[in-house]
């Protein structure tokens, strides 16, 4: 019987560890990104997570979060000029801090579904507020 030759069994060992390492990188277990990863970092500040107002704004005594609002109504909030709009419904007022204010009624379950009526939701109050706005001036 014929011995192999040193490099047939080069080789062949070779190929056994290329077919190993495939196992192994095929069991390997999936990445977890976790909160602090750069990648699910970057996501969170694609999705808006990050983002604030120029200048704090307040509804009814609350802070609004600009989290997940639209790019115009993030810029428009802090602009708002003090006045009642629509119809008296909403008042928008500025403190010595230069925070905005926006209060209208919602104590009751009756209060918060007439202003349901009227607006959608913070983007839509925004930008009804913007637009009377400028149409008043």
């Amino acid at each position: 019987m014929a011995r192999p030759t040193a490099e047939q069994d080069t080789s062949d060992t070779n190929d056994r560890i290329a077919s190993v390492l495939e196992q192994l990188v095929a069991q390997a277990p999936v990445p977890e990104i976790g909160y602090g990863h750069p990648k699910f970092q970057a996501r969170l500040r694609e999705e808006g997570f990050f983002d604030e107002f120029a200048a704090p704004v307040y509804q009814n005594g609350k802070t609004a979060q600009a989290r997940g609002l639209k790019p115009e109504t993030i810029e428009h909030a802090p602009q708002l000029r003090p006045g009642k709009y629509l119809g008296g419904k909403v008042d928008v007022a500025h403190d010595a801090k230069g925070r905005v204010h926006l209060f209208y009624p919602h104590a009751k379950v009756e209060d918060r579904m007439r202003f349901q009526a009227i607006v959608r939701d913070f983007d839509d109050l925004i930008g009804k507020i913007w637009a009377e706005m400028h149409v008043a001036a």
